[in-house]
């Protein structure tokens, strides 16, 4: 590969009567490429062009700035990639920091597992204080015979929340999601026997 710097307007000039292309690697603006006969074609950052018929070649910039430029010239034709060009436009300088910003490391979910919890009938009981670490409570019904459980909010009850039937024999589950807090209502006239499981972040 070539690297050459080009002063505004100037012309780089040189044989190439033995290659088949030309493939500009890096140039922060475009150049224009001049043919033995005169023509001019314009080549950006990435392109490949072909030069078979040429034995003299010119690489030329139109700007006012110079420009480095990374070219190429080779018998195959190769595939490139054009490389990622950042430009900050109406950017703004910084020139202090006048606090530095923390991090959070991240770390692995841990669970906690609760001890079994028995809710006599037709009541009801707090399962989980509201947590802002707590991404899931998993709570599962273990009754000894089949009971229903109503969890919800405060509010849980008879006729309000979200019903759970199950027993030992054929437990039913329940995964929600989020720290609030969350209780329990024992919709049946036989002990409700629960498990309970969280997850924390």
């Amino acid at each position: 590969m070539n690297v050459i710097t080009l002063q505004p307007q100037e012309i780089k000039r040189f044989g190439v009567a033995s290659y088949k292309w030309i493939i500009l690697r890096e140039a922060q603006e475009y150049v224009n490429v001049n043919s033995d006969n005169g023509e001019r074609i314009r080549i950006d950052a990435g392109d490949t062009l072909e030069i078979g018929d040429f034995k003299e070649l010119e690489l030329s910039n139109p700007h006012a700035t110079p420009i480095r430029v990374v070219y190429q010239i080779t018998k195959r034709n190769l595939v490139t990639t054009p490389p990622a060009m950042v430009k900050f436009a109406d950017s703004m300088a910084i020139s202090e920091i006048r606090t530095p910003v923390t991090m959070r490391q991240e770390t692995a979910q841990r669970f906690i597992s609760r001890d079994h919890l028995v809710i006599a009938p037709n009541t009801k009981q707090r399962l989980f204080n509201a947590s802002v670490t707590r991404l899931e409570a998993i709570i599962q019904n273990i009754s000894e015979v089949e009971a229903e459980a109503m969890l919800g909010d405060a509010n849980v009850s008879a006729v309000v929340g979200l019903p759970v039937l199950g027993d030992r024999t054929a437990p039913a589950g329940m995964t929600i999601t989020g720290g609030g807090e969350l209780w329990a209502y024992n919709n049946s006239n036989t002990p409700l026997k629960i498990a309970l499981m969280e997850v924390h972040r």
